[in-house]
């Protein structure tokens, strides 16, 4: 087990012991959070969206990859030929693009790290709500996320995903 693991084991006994002790008949809820997210209908929209942006914010990168590609495989063929100070001066400006198409790699990736969080933001505060409302109905003391709480076995009687699902509609 990996020392985040039993560190997160650890806490959690740490913490829910005094709780153990001091509620005998604690009940404990389990939720699988990014199911409930992703099959229902508003998780299915914002899927759409992101692939969509995904693709959006690729596409002219593979253009410029094939380009990128085809400038090398030039340079390579021709470099024998060149001068030295004119296969410096070519080396150094496919290096220069090379770093600035990683460079535009990664802010786009990031754009598209901030977008996914700006479309997901309302389905979790939704999902957020409607744990709350079936654990305050089932009078849950505790509800845990079954992908998230480095559980290693749990009674699937304590797994309440359908309800929130239904809670959060559909």
């Amino acid at each position: 087990m990996s020392k985040v693991g039993v560190g997160l084991l650890l806490t959690a006994a740490l913490v829910l012991t005094p709780l153990w002790a001091a509620h005998a008949e604690m009940k404990v809820g389990v939720v699988d959070g990014m199911d409930v997210v992703s099959k229902s209908a508003q998780g299915k929209v914002v899927q759409d969206a992101i692939k969509r942006k995904s693709q959006e914010l690729g596409r002219p990168f593979a253009l410029k990859r094939q380009d990128l590609q085809r400038q090398l495989q030039n340079f390579q063929k021709q470099a024998s030929m060149m001068k030295e100070d004119a296969r410096k001066r070519k080396a150094a400006e496919l290096e220069k693009k090379m770093r600035d198409f990683e460079r535009q790699g990664a802010d786009a990736q990031k754009q598209l790290s901030q977008y996914q969080e700006q479309q997901l933001a309302p389905l979790f505060h939704k999902l957020e709500a409607a744990v709350k409302a079936v654990a305050q109905d089932d009078h849950l003391d505790l509800v845990l996320d079954k992908r998230n709480a480095g559980i290693l076995y749990m009674n699937p009687k304590l797994d309440i995903t359908s309800k929130v699902r239904s809670q959060f509609g559909g």
